[in-house]
């Protein structure tokens, strides 16, 4: 029969080794967390400014003491021509203010009337 041989085992050694095992792990742990944290410190800094709102703009035709909203002529011709055309589709539409006859005239899809008139 063959002899066995008994290890010896060093238990202060081996503490040792486990202790310094321990430390390298914990490190290179701190060093990950370090690392993400920095990604993502660097991911929220970047984010976008929130956009700004875009003002409120108003346009009024003012002439002889009257005044008349832009929006509102336009609303005005426009449900002039839908009553009247109803089936007809709208590509463009241009309103003329023409303050001295206290009237609008539009173009629809490039055509034009002396039909198409509001009065302001």
């Amino acid at each position: 029969m063959a002899a066995r041989k008994k290890a010896v085992v060093n238990v202060e050694e081996v503490k040792a080794v486990a202790e310094e095992t321990v430390k390298d792990v914990t490190d290179k742990a701190e060093e990950v967390v370090k690392e993400v944290k920095k990604t993502t410190t660097r991911k929220t800094a970047a984010k976008k400014p929130a956009k700004k709102a875009e003002p409120t703009v108003n346009v009024f035709v003012e002439y002889m003491g009257k005044q008349a909203a832009a929006k509102e002529v336009v609303a005005k011709a426009m449900d002039a021509y839908k009553a009247a055309h109803a089936d007809a589709e709208i590509k463009t539409f241009e309103v003329y203010v023409k303050p001295e006859e206290n009237a609008a005239y539009y173009v629809v899809n490039g055509e034009g009337s002396a039909e198409f008139k509001v009065e302001l």
